[in-house]
Order: C-alpha cells, then sequence, then structure tokens
C-alpha cells in the first residue's frame, strides 16, 4: 500500500544534492535531500486542504506525477545494506532520547529504509550535506515533534565534524527543558541550525477586554509569533504544526480564537488551523526571497510519547 508523507514545500529554482532519508524522522531527510535534489519549479505536494494553499490552481494531477516525489513511497524491510553504527554519544542528544543507554536491546528497527515510489536516496553524507551547506542557515520553528527532529539533524550532522567542540549551542544554553529558541553553531562551516518553540506559530496572547468569562487567553490565528523576525533570510524553514490544534489544548483549557480585536467563541479548530495557515503563507510570500530560501510544512503525525505503565 502506498504511503503519503503529509507536508509541503514551496519550490523554487534546481539544485542537486545527495542525501539518505533518515529512518526515523521522514521530514529531516526530505529537507536535507531537497537542498541537494532537483526541485521542479512546478512541483509542489498535496496534502488535503494545505495543498490549496500552496498549489496553484492551475498545477495538473498528471504534472504532480511526472517527477520523483519523495513523500510517495512506502517502508521496506532491507537487510542487503549494512547497518551503520548508531552512537548515542552524540552532545545534543537529550537523555531521555537515548533508547539503548535506557535499555532498548531490540536494532531491528535500523533495517528499516523509506523507498520512493519512483527513485532511490542515496545514503546520508553528513561531510557532503555540511560542505554544501555551508555559510547557510536552517530554522526549525514549531512544536516538539520539530524540535525533536532538529535535535535528530544535529546529531546526524556531528558525524561530519572533525572537532566537535567547534559546534556549540551560540548563546550557552543547556537545550534541554529550554524554552524559547535555541542556536547550535558549526563553526568550521559558519552553520547554524536553529530551533524555535512556537507550538502554534502563530500568537498566544491574554484575553482582550470584556471578554467572556470562560476565556482564559487566545490564539491569533492572523498574528504570526514575533519570533518569525529572526526567521527572514534562512536558506531552509521547516514549519511544524498541528498537534496542539485541538480542542484538549484549546477551547477546553479556555483558549479561543482571535481575528483582530474580535474573538471568535464559535470558530472550529480546523478552520482556525486553516486561518492560521494562510497567516503563514502570506508572511512567506511577503517575507522570504524565493531563489533563496526553501520552505517546508509538517503537519500532524503519529504521537512521540506514550504513557506507560509499569
Amino acid at each position: 500500500m502506498q504511503q503519503k508523507l503529509q507536508l509541503f514545500c514551496i519550490p523554487f529554482k534546481k539544485e542537486y544534492s545527495h542525501l539518505l532519508l533518515f529512518l526515523s524522522l521522514i521530514l529531516i531527510t526530505y529537507v536535507c535531500y531537497s537542498i541537494l535534489s532537483p526541485l521542479n519549479q512546478r512541483s509542489a505536494i498535496g496534502i488535503g486542504f494545505l495543498s490549496q494553499l500552496i498549489l496553484p490552481k492551475t498545477t495538473s494531477n498528471s504534472t504532480l506525477k511526472s517527477y520523483c516525489d519523495y513523500s510517495y513511497g512506502k517502508w521496506v524491510w532491507d537487510e542487503t545494506r549494512p547497518i551503520r553504527k548508531y552512537t548515542e554519544n552524540c552532545p545534543f542528544l537529550d537523555p531521555g532520547f537515548r533508547c539503548q543507554q535506557s535499555g532498548r536491546q531490540e536494532l531491528d528497527y535500523q533495517k528499516w529504509r523509506w523507498q520512493p515510489q519512483r527513485c532511490n536516496l542515496p545514503r546520508f553524507d553528513a561531510a557532503e550535506f555540511l560542505r554544501r551547506i555551508q555559510n547557510g542557515r536552517i530554522v526549525f520553528a514549531g512544536d516538539s515533534i520539530g524540535r525533536n527532529q532538529w535535535e535528530s539533524l544535529i546529531c546526524m550532522l556531528m558525524q561530519g565534524v572533525s572537532n566537535q567542540s567547534t559546534v556549540y549551542e551560540e548563546h550557552g544554553n543547556p537545550i534541554t527543558k529550554h524554552n524559547g529558541y535555541l542556536s547550535i553553531r558549526f563553526h568550521e562551516y559558519n552553520l547554524t541550525v536553529e530551533y524555535y518553540r512556537v507550538p502554534y506559530l502563530v500568537m498566544t496572547d491574554r484575553l482582550p477586554p470584556h471578554a467572556p468569562p470562560q476565556v482564559r487567553g487566545v490564539v491569533r490565528v492572523d498574528t504570526l509569533h514575533w519570533y518569525s523576525e529572526k526567521w527572514i533570510g534562512a536558506d531552509v524553514l521547516i514549519f511544524s504544526a498541528g498537534h496542539w490544534w485541538n480542542k484538549d489544548k484549546t477551547t477546553k483549557m479556555g483558549y479561543y480564537f482571535q481575528e483582530g480585536g474580535n474573538v471568535n467563541m464559535t470558530m472550529d479548530v480546523m478552520e482556525a488551523f486553516r486561518r492560521s495557515l494562510n497567516t503563514l503563507k502570506s508572511w512567506v510570500m511577503q517575507n522570504l526571497e524565493p531563489g533563496k530560501s526553501h520552505v517546508f510544512f509538517r503537519s500532524y503525525s503519529p504521537a512521540h510519547y506514550r504513557q506507560v505503565n509499569i
């Protein structure tokens, strides 16, 4: 059965690259590979209602199927490729993500790989990736799944650095249990890989005057977070949102949706999410340089944690 990854990209001019889809994080490899592989001027990936925001109305189904789309494919079991040594010694890896050090003994997950429908992916080469993205900026902005992907990419790239002491958080902040934003600098390559914690991407705010008593706060669907000022000029931007756009994390907590100065007490969560994405789209079109920046969006995916009763 063919599967489809849920993300989109805004296409820009062509480049070449080599990149392997890292097993555990589909989006990370997609982003990396997009830097290095041809980007068709008309290419885009439909993701339900998000495709209406990104795809030009003149794009036909035949056009979308005429090129290699890495998001169409399936997981395959592959014992032919040698398993690369997996290490949990990355200094930027949170203790909670050190699976083997925490007792995981089953290693078969390393034998699964993503097989696109119409092409193959070369294996990831950290040194080559760093060389090609030299003097660049990669920005992750969004929820905690985006943070996991940011952390994973950093540890993947650490394998291509000759002196790991030249990689550091620019402001001296610890990455564990840190809110706000973090910026890891690869000094040898003048590269930063940045993460901004903005679960809704748009602003959350205190309740306006004369709001109904059940309103504890608002999500301003027409105003992007002020961190967005820091994103301008980045070479790659990966936006991650979706998991906070549900009733449990909005209306049931007393957070309703605001446009302008008005709080809408009846707006559906999915409608609010749609409007926030239109806000994001407008910001991208107005603030990013088409020939320079590559933009990706990652929405809902399987949850990255679960409660286990021991």
